[in-house]
This record gives structure tokens, C-alpha cells and sequence, in this order.
């Protein structure tokens, strides 16, 4: 006998259940997809509860949902975030196939009164440990230059840092910058910034939706030990032709959607482009520009297949005879299938490429790259509302260009390394009881070098002692793991939740790069081979969710050990040096923390508040005399105030508050003279910090037509950094020019043989306008 319960008045009510979906034989299913009434976007996320019963399920990341109940009559209510709900009386007697189209919500200023629905959003919300950003957060956060940032958005989060001002360099929990993956529809994206990371690549009108998982994903995702970021581009309108557009300071950008047969395939497509090289002459910069361009075409073959085009590609050129160019780009085709009422499957078949070339003359250029292409097949089988079952593999192929010079037959050259990679999953959502939740699964994941390459055999002294030559396809090194990945989540009542999350992971490729600058796009890409160790973390998560009406907190601690993480030599050589992996020096890492936020999401004010206390060190051999020390991504104290006030429906205001530890960095212990010089000593890494790190966004957003009106247009006035904090991102000893041209070592006043620091900040007060239109 099943048991359920219900709360009535604050009390808990036990009843015997009405249906019990293990014992009775006749079943049947209700499935279909959540779409959006005005342009047929699928809602991910979407909510579908039976009354009846208590019981529900989420819409996928395609829309469908599932759901196999007893033979009856029932009240289906789907619901959505900022959507009006709807309620479906349905006479359960055989399969059925129902599509619901939910209308967005024309009352999204009043306060609203949270429902059972929304609990069952908020259980799978918490169980699956994973955040949401919408692209109205991203659109309403104050930005740099007025230019509504993906990547910079993500420093409301707890637990996610920025690098520093200027920069789209990120870390999760202590992790490194290159163990964060993220994914456009799918295909993996290796470095998402714009004009050295002032910017980054994705704009946020194309977004559909935007999941971030910090280090405790689902078995269906692999790659990287800290988080994962799966961004969902829109579908397109199917049913009506419409077009926004934005004009920024340094930008443009417009999007385009609409339907190619209408209820049955659409097409999306956003462009933007800098225009500062309007500004510049021919002799300053023969390129200057940076661009992207999302796009998608959506098919709807029949009722059971579903077919997605998607291409992604951004690109920055800075040239004048000598400079810097790179670019990504990804193509995805996804299809869609429901073998049945019950079982769901999504085959990908996407590429992917990264290139970074630095010019230094005619016909000299240094040039490197990463790419990959992927076949993957995900399927998900809705057994009964309570047990969800998710399987599948991915077979990759990777190729690396570690970086050689291009015209210059002098130059040493670097062998380029290919590996393949294939993994399978599984995993199973299931409901104990009513209080228990509970998801379990595994990834086994398998990587294989072969060649054609050249691998040096390298000694405990990190000397080249051997070179081996591997012939074309040859394997000739192999590394395995199993993953496993667990999910616990407790419901102690209808507003206090508590979840326990492991998870093991791997990471088969490395981003090689010793510098500390914020602005470094020199980025080499290498994979686990002879020399170099995969990475590897576990991860421990405990986690209390309260929720009360429109409120919700979130207290989470966590503990990861990290292993086979790299650093470098002193003074590593890793440009043109076919011998970079005697530089690399491996270890391993530990990183622990708590993070707590209040949010507020419905209502006139909305926003959140979050605190974050954590450490992230690294222990490596043959660095810091083998003694634990700092990692880059250590700082301890992290606050964030974020908040939007809607005024009216046409006057929306909003604010953030930053308040971050000075990221670690070298400085000297010690100074002696020679030769009439002041030289520093360096006896430990990463013994100092920068300043606290500290800044206050406003925006002021406002719509220029009234509300009725089909075409809509709004003017954006912001002020990041409002009162003009010089937030340091570099430190150093080295000279410096006076205003006179003067070069001078800067030293005490009152100790003119100490050498006194100078810092390098990016940007004080930034005040920008934008004008934005829809329609």
C-alpha cells in the first residue's frame, strides 16, 4: 500500500494513497510538450501536476514530459515561470498525446501565492542541484559599456567568481578556469570572450535558457571537474515574424525569427558587431572589430520527430601588420524522437573549433587550436511518475595543434595530438517515498591517444630522455574512470528541504597557459596522454533549502579534492617548445566552502542576497618547496547584492553590489642589493593578495512606448562601477613612466632601497546608453 500526505492547516495528514502506480495493472500515459502560445518555443522546466494525486513531472530540456498513471480521472495543472497556469480534466482510459500551449502572464507585478505546483518546481529544482539565469536577469544587470553580458552575470552566483574586472575568466569552487564547460546547444565552447574579455560571446536575446551545475551534474554530462554551463539558443517563432534589436555604445546587434511553415518549422537568427573600428583610421588597425552570429532552423517532421539545426560563431580580429586574432565555432544537428509514449530519445551529431593566431609579421603567424566532432544518443524512459530512467553514449574524436609557427621553417614544431573519446551513462530518478528522493547512476568514460605525433619520454628530473614516433590512427595510451554520481534530497515538510550530493569526475583535456593576466587569450589546449595525468575531483554537498511564499534560502556546504592538478616550473618556456610537458608540474588540490542566498523572484522587487566563506589551495611537487599554497581561485570571502525594482510597467530599476577577497598573487619577502640594484626575493608563491575587490552597478531601464503598443522599444542608462573603485588586477616592482616621460623604479619615501608596488586597474566609473526595440 502506498502512503501520501498532504498539509492541511500546518499539519502533516496521512492517507492511503488514491492510486498506487506500482500495483495496479492498468496504466496508461499521458505525454506530449509545453509550448509557449505566442511563438511555439518549447518551455524547459515546464511543471505538470496532478491534483489528484500530488504527484507530477518536469518537461525536459526539449519540452516533452511523461506521465503514467492508473486508469481514472484526473486534473492535470501545467505551470510555468511567469506564465498564466492551466488546468486539463483529463479521462484516463488509454495513451494519450496532449500538447499544451501556456500564455505568458499579464499580471507579473502582483505578489502571487505560492501552490503545490510550485513545490514540485522547487523539489526538482533542489534534487538537481542546479541554478537557473534567465535572459531577463541578464538583460536587466547593470553591464560594462551597456552591453548585457552571459559570462558576467554569473558573479551574482555564490560559488562563482570572476577573475577580475575586464576579464570572462571564471572559477567555480576553487576549480581552475579551464574545468568549467560550456555548452551551446549541446556543442562545447573553449573560450567565450570578446576584445581580450571585456566581453563575452554570447547575447543573452538568442538565449533560451541558461542551466549552471557546480560540480554535482547529472550522469549525462562529462568532461569537467568544476561545472558545467548548458546554454539553449531560442527555437524560433512559428508562428509570427518578429525582430529586436539593440544599439550600444561599442555595438549593434539585431535578431530575426519567424516561421518557415507555420506551426510546423521556424528559423532564428541574431548577429552582433562592434563598430569601433569606425573610429580608428587605416593606419591604426587594418582589423578591429569582434562578432558572433546565432542560429537555428526547427522542424517539426511529425508528432514523434523533431529535427534542430544550430550554428554558433564569434570572431576578433586586432591586426595591423602585427596582432591577434581567434575565433569559435559550432554546428549542432539534433533530432528528436518519442519511440513511444514513455520513451524519449535525442541523437546530436554537433563539431566544434577554437583557433588563436598571433601575427608577427607578414606571413609570420603562430597558431593553435583545439576541435572535436561528437555523436551522441540520450535516452530517457518515464517508467511511472515516480522512477525516471536516463542512458546513453557519446564517441568523440579530438584534435590539438599545441601551437607552431606558420612561415618560418627555423622554428622548432610541435607535435599535434589526437585522442578519442567515448563514454556511456546511467541513471535513475526515483521517489522512496513521499519524503525521499533519491538519483543514482554512474559515467564510464574512456580517452585513447593515437597518432600520428611525436611523444617524449620524460625522467623524475624532468628531462627529455627519448622521443618515440607514432604512426597514423596507431593508439598508444589508454585512461579509463568510472564516474559515479549520487543525489539524496529529504523533504521535511512543504517549505524545508535537505540534500546530499557526490559526484566523481574526469577531465581529459588541459588548458596550458602560466600567465596571471586577466586579458591573456595566448591559450593552448592539450590532451591527457603519456606525460599528463587526467584530472580527477570528488566532490561531497550538503544542502538546506527554506522556501516561504516568494522567498527562498539556500545554505550549501561543500568539500572537493582534486587530483593530477598542473602547474608550472619557474620561468616555464610553453611557446614553441616542443618540450612544454617537462615544464609541467602535477599535483594535487583541495577546495571547501559555504555558500548561503536569499532570493526574491516574483513581485515589484526582486533580487538576491548571497555570502560565500571558502579556501582552495594546490599541493604539487617541485612548487612552493612542496607546501600547500594558494590557488588563483582562493578568495575566502565572497558578497553579492543584486536586486531589480519595477517601478511600473514602463520604469524598471536595478542595482549590484560586488564585495570580493583580492585574488592571491606573488610578491617579494625580502630585498637585497647588487651592483647598485635593489633585487627581490621570492621564497613563496602566492603569498599576498590585491586589494579587496570591491564595485556598485546602477541601471535604469525604460520603456518608450506604452504598454499596449505591439511595438516596443526601451532606453538603457547604466553605471558600472558607479563610484569609480580602482580595483586592482595586477601588481608588480617594475619600472614605471612619469607623466615627463621619466622612467623611474618606484621606491619608499622614507626607504628609497625598497622597491615600492605599483597595481594596474582596468576601468573606473563606466556610464553607457543603449537604445533596445521589439516587435
Amino acid at each position: 500500500m502506498r502512503i501520501e500526505y498532504v498539509w492541511l492547516e500546518n499539519k502533516m495528514i496521512l492517507r492511503k494513497s488514491k492510486s498506487d502506480p506500482e500495483v495496479n495493472d492498468k496504466k496508461y500515459t499521458i505525454s506530449g510538450y509545453v509550448l509557449d502560445k505566442n511563438d511555439g518555443e518549447t518551455l524547459i522546466g515546464a511543471t505538470i501536476l496532478v491534483e489528484e494525486l500530488g504527484v507530477g513531472t518536469i518537461a525536459n530540456a526539449y519540452g516533452f514530459y511523461s506521465l503514467t498513471l492508473p486508469v481514472g480521472n484526473y486534473t492535470l495543472k501545467y505551470s510555468y515561470i511567469g506564465y498564466d497556469s492551466q488546468s486539463k480534466s483529463v479521462t484516463l482510459q488509454s495513451n494519450r498525446n496532449i500538447n499544451v500551449n501556456l500564455e505568458f502572464s499579464s499580471s507579473l507585478l502582483q505578489e502571487v501565492v505560492v501552490t503545490v505546483d510550485d513545490s514540485v518546481q522547487t523539489v526538482d529544482r533542489v534534487h538537481s542541484n542546479v541554478t537557473q539565469l534567465s535572459n531577463t536577469t541578464i538583460l536587466q544587470k547593470p553591464s560594462v559599456l551597456g552591453e548585457p553580458d552571459v559570462i558576467k552575470s554569473l558573479d551574482i552566483l555564490p560559488g562563482i567568481q570572476l577573475f577580475n574586472d575586464g576579464s570572462t575568466f571564471f572559477n567555480v569552487r576553487g576549480g581552475n578556469r579551464d574545468q568549467n564547460q560550456i555548452l551551446v546547444d549541446e556543442a562545447p565552447i573553449y573560450n567565450p570572450a570578446h576584445l581580450l574579455g571585456l566581453f563575452s560571446s554570447f547575447t543573452p536575446e538568442a538565449i533560451k535558457d541558461i542551466k549552471i551545475y557546480k560540480g554535482t551534474a547529472g550522469a549525462d554530462f562529462g568532461g569537467r571537474i568544476s561545472s558545467v554551463m548548458d546554454i539553449h539558443t531560442k527555437d524560433g517563432n512559428m508562428k509570427n515574424f518578429h525582430m529586436n534589436g539593440r544599439l550600444g555604445l561599442v555595438t549593434t546587434q539585431l535578431s530575426l525569427e519567424g516561421p518557415i511553415a507555420k506551426d510546423r518549422s521556424s528559423f532564428f537568427l541574431s548577429g552582433r558587431r562592434s563598430y569601433i573600428d569606425a573610429f580608428l583610421s587605416n593606419d591604426d588597425f587594418d582589423e578591429f572589430y569582434f562578432a558572433d552570429i546565432t542560429g537555428k532552423i526547427n522542424l517539426k517532421l511529425n508528432d514523434n520527430n523533431r529535427l534542430f539545426l544550430s550554428v554558433f560563431s564569434s570572431n576578433d580580429e586586432y591586426i595591423n601588420n602585427e596582432g591577434l586574432a581567434w575565433k569559435n565555432i559550432a554546428g549542432t544537428m539534433r533530432w528528436n524522437h518519442t519511440f513511444n509514449d514513455r520513451l524519449f530519445a535525442n541523437t546530436t551529431l554537433y563539431s566544434s573549433k577554437y583557433e588563436y593566431q598571433l601575427i608577427s609579421g607578414p606571413g609570420q603567424v603562430w597558431s593553435n587550436h583545439i576541435a572535436n566532432a561528437s555523436l551522441k544518443t540520450d535516452f530517457t524512459f518515464y517508467r511511472n511518475p515516480i522512477s525516471t530512467h536516463k542512458f546513453g553514449f557519446k564517441l568523440s574524436g579530438h584534435n590539438f595543434n599545441p601551437g607552431n609557427q606558420e612561415g618560418n621553417e627555423n622554428a622548432p614544431f610541435v607535435p599535434k595530438r589526437n585522442a578519442t573519446e567515448f563514454s556511456l551513462y546511467f541513471s535513475n530518478e526515483r521517489q522512496l517515498s513521499s519524503r525521499w528522493l533519491l538519483t543514482y547512476g554512474f559515467r564510464l568514460s574512456t580517452w585513447t591517444n593515437f597518432g600520428r605525433t611525436i611523444e617524449y619520454t620524460i625522467n623524475d628530473e624532468y628531462q627529455v630522455t627519448d622521443t618515440t614516433t607514432y604512426e597514423d590512427r596507431s593508439s598508444y595510451n589508454d585512461y579509463s574512470n568510472l564516474e559515479p554520481r549520487i543525489k539524496l534530497t529529504h523533504i521535511v515538510n512543504d517549505k524545508n528541504f535537505l540534500t546530499f550530493n557526490y559526484a566523481r569526475s574526469a577531465q581529459y583535456i588541459n588548458l596550458i597557459s602560466n600567465s596571471i593576466s586577466p586579458f591573456n587569450n595566448l591559450e593552448v589546449w592539450l590532451p591527457a596522454s603519456i606525460n599528463i595525468q587526467p584530472q580527477t575531483a570528488d566532490q561531497i554537498s550538503l544542502g538546506w533549502t527554506y522556501k516561504r511564499k516568494q522567498w527562498q534560502f539556500n545554505l550549501e556546504g561543500y568539500y572537493k579534492a582534486m587530483q593530477n592538478q598542473i602547474d608550472y616550473a619557474n620561468q616555464a618556456e610553453l611557446l614553441l617548445n616542443p618540450h612544454f610537458e617537462a615544464e609541467i608540474r602535477s599535483g594535487k588540490g583541495t577546495a571547501y566552502g559555504l555558500e548561503a542566498i536569499i532570493s526574491k523572484q516574483v513581485g515589484k522587487l526582486t533580487g538576491s542576497i548571497s555570502y560565500v566563506l571558502s579556501r582552495s589551495t594546490r599541493q604539487i611537487e617541485g612548487i612552493n618547496d612542496g607546501k600547500a599554497y594558494a590557488a588563483l581561485s582562493d578568495r575566502p570571502v565572497q558578497f553579492s547584492l543584486n536586486t531589480v525594482f519595477q517601478k511600473s510597467q514602463r520604469s524598471t530599476l536595478s542595482g549590484t553590489l560586488m564585495i570580493l577577497s583580492g585574488s592571491p598573487v606573488t610578491t617579494p619577502t625580502s630585498f637585497y642589493q647588487y651592483a647598485g640594484r635593489t633585487v627581490p626575493i621570492y621564497s613563496e608563491k602566492n603569498n599576498d593578495r590585491l586589494p579587496t575587490y570591491h564595485r556598485l552597478d546602477l541601471g535604469w531601464s525604460y520603456r518608450l512606448n506604452k504598454v499596449e503598443r505591439k511595438f516596443d522599444h526601451f532606453l538603457t542608462i547604466s553605471f558600472f562601477n558607479f563610484y569609480g573603485q580602482k580595483n586592482s588586477v595586477l601588481r608588480s616592482f617594475n619600472k614605471i613612466v612619469l607623466e615627463d616621460d621619466t622612467i623611474v623604479v618606484p621606491t619608499e619615501i622614507n626607504n628609497p632601497e625598497a622597491l615600492q608596488a605599483t597595481h594596474r586597474f582596468v576601468y573606473q566609473v563606466v556610464p553607457s546608453i543603449s537604445y533596445s526595440f521589439r516587435l
